[in-house]
């Protein structure tokens, strides 16, 4: 009887309580914060950005080490969210163009394009070969039949993953996107986009920390 062992555990371990209240931490903070810090930290190479970058190749670090265990459709399901990790992290580095000198300067800081790297073309022809190869084989392993256990413990992270997405509806809304405002603008604007993004990410590897705690939950109760 999985479904009653697993009620014995609580949905949510330490570690995952842990890292959620450090993204709703961010969350609460980042209207405040956007309004008085200076406009260098949310910059492009700022310390807000390096942390987004950071926290998404730790992501996909840890995802790395979690598919080294574990059976056949665990291992597929943790290199997927690798690499959705990976090309995250990838893309806040402007896929490498913040490595270049920036072709502008403003007061919202430098500004760097993807137009600049010698390698563009291919960039949208791999990511789509990789996934498609990625979810060929999370599908050949069965990486789709844990949905049912995983939700049926718990384990889905819902609760995550729409705390990930109102981040993301904030950042939208401070770039004033898809005919939403914050109400801010130069710098508050810029920092508020980037916290929330941030918080978002926060999010997702809370996501991550609770979809591992359930697959030892399942492992436990097999």
């Amino acid at each position: 009887m999985p479904s009653v062992q697993t009620k014995l555990h609580p949905r949510l371990n330490k570690t995952t309580l842990l890292v959620l209240s450090a993204g709703l931490l961010v969350l609460l903070a980042s209207y405040p914060l956007a309004l008085i810090l200076p406009a260098w930290t949310s910059w492009e190479n700022g310390p807000v950005e390096n942390a987004q970058a950071i926290l998404l190749f730790l992501g996909m670090i840890q995802a790395l080490i979690f598919q080294k265990s574990g059976s056949s459709d665990w291992k597929w399901f943790w290199r997927g969210a690798a690499l959705i990790w990976f090309i995250c992290a990838v893309r806040e580095l402007s896929w490498g163009a913040v490595f270049l000198e920036p072709i502008s300067l403003s007061e919202l800081g430098p500004f760097f394009s993807s137009r600049q790297l010698w390698y563009k073309p291919a960039i949208m022809p791999a990511l789509i070969a990789s996934i498609l190869l990625l979810a060929v084989l999370m599908l050949k392993n069965g990486t789709h039949k844990l949905l049912k256990p995983l939700q049926q413990s718990g384990g889905l992270p819902w609760g995550a993953f729409l705390l990930a997405t109102l981040c993301m509806m904030i950042s939208t809304a401070a770039e004033e996107h898809l005919g939403l405002t914050t109400g801010l603008t130069g710098a508050a604007a810029q920092n508020l986009e980037e916290l929330s993004e941030l918080a978002a990410y926060i999010f997702l590897l809370t996501g991550q920390f609770q979809l591992r705690y359930h697959q030892s939950l399942l492992v436990t109760t097999d």
